[in-house]
């Protein structure tokens, strides 16, 4: 089963990532953008991009990119999400 796991506190990323298995998807959103200067980016590792300009960001890294659309297809591409607040 597809887990979309979402992070907003970057200080529970590893908690987080460590419930995740191989298939899932993390998208992190809010402050937890902050990560994708500081994370390897993976093929199942997304950011929400209205959230990296909110924070003066841009993605210079190989990050992929979801807008508020791709957002909500992911949430339909999984099997359910978890939201880690």
């Amino acid at each position: 089963m597809k887990t979309l796991y979402i992070l907003n506190n970057p200080q529970l990323f590893n908690q987080c990532s460590s419930a995740m298995n191989e298939e899932d998807a993390l998208l992190l959103i809010e402050n937890a953008v902050l990560l994708s200067d500081q994370l390897e980016p993976r093929p199942n590792y997304f950011v929400l991009e209205e959230d990296l300009i909110a924070r003066g960001l841009n993605n210079n890294l190989e990050w992929q990119t979801k807008n508020y659309e791709g957002f909500v297809q992911l949430t339909l591409d999984c099997d359910k999400s978890v939201s880690w607040l």
